[in-house]
């Protein structure tokens, strides 16, 4: 995971790598003939592009970003394209022009088309502000497998590794924290929001890199759903002072399931929030 601006800059290069590789399976078609090791390089560096780019897609758009590469049985795109681009229609005549199509799968046509959404996607990433929501999900598919993580080093096959202790939410700190610097640089622990009625508040992590703030919660008797709603809540309104906020993440610890409904703090209350928010609860 790169800064911001690192993010910006890969996007914007695989903006214009497509658009190299565009051209290129144009040329294939309208120009001369490939050789089979240049279509093999070619299909390569396309899969290359595609497998670096899905990443950056939005969850909104993922789906839409895959068809413009599978297509199916009544639209081939590139995949399509990609399996044999030289490929002629069966009952091309070239004695009879501009009667039947010479290609199998013509590229200047969904293939090309479905290259141009592929990209289009990308770009709203830039220009939407959606380069962030990658990092959420990043985070969410991060913070889910910590109970994982925590079986295997407790497992009776490992004595060489001590299990992490989490009774509280200081020992949850700890671990967030370290889970945390395996991915980023630039993790600053209790950075502090700028004062609100004569006091300053803090934050459990700012990434700064990425723009996110990161707060953790352990439940506990008295810390159960409508209590930590209300924290989240409480948080949503004070982090947008923070000027390196431009996300909030919370990472919520409930070993002891005190929370009866986590639909609502995971889908529901990311919509009381001015900034992209990402709640993920695990056992």
């Amino acid at each position: 995971m790169g800064s911001r601006e690192t993010r910006r800059q890969a996007i914007e290069s695989l903006i214009a790598e497509s658009e190299k590789l565009e051209k290129l399976f144009l040329e294939w078609q309208e120009g001369d003939e490939p050789s089979p090791d240049e279509i093999s390089k070619g299909r390569r560096e396309y899969m290359s592009w595609y497998t670096r780019a899905r990443p950056f897609v939005p969850d909104s758009d993922r789906a839409k970003f895959e068809n413009m590469y599978e297509g199916g049985a009544l639209i081939a795109r590139v995949k399509g394209f990609l399996a044999d681009p030289r490929k002629e229609y069966q009952l091309y005549n070239p004695e009879q022009p501009n009667t039947l199509p010479r290609w199998q799968v013509t590229f200047d046509s969904f293939p090309r088309k479905g290259m141009v959404e592929q990209r289009d996607v990308l770009e709203r990433t830039l220009h939407e502000g959606d380069a962030i929501e990658p990092v959420l999900s990043d985070l969410a598919e991060i913070f889910r497998r910590l109970p994982a993580f925590i079986d295997v080093l407790g497992s009776a096959d490992n004595e060489r590794v001590p299990q992490p202790t989490l009774t509280n939410e200081a020992d949850l700190q700890d671990l967030t924290h370290a889970i945390l610097r395996l991915h980023y640089d630039d993790v600053r622990p209790e950075d502090p929001v700028p004062k609100r009625a004569g006091r300053a508040s803090r934050v459990d992590f700012l990434l700064r890199e990425a723009g996110v703030l990161v707060e953790t919660k352990f439940t506990r008797p008295d810390l159960r759903d409508k209590k930590v709603c209300d924290e989240l809540l409480h948080d949503m309104g004070r982090y947008p002072r923070h000027p390196d906020c431009e996300a909030i993440f919370a990472a919520i610890y409930d070993p002891g399931r005190y929370i009866v409904n986590p639909a609502m703090i995971e889908k529901d209350l990311p919509q009381s929030s001015v900034l992209p928010f990402r709640a993920v609860i695990v056992r």
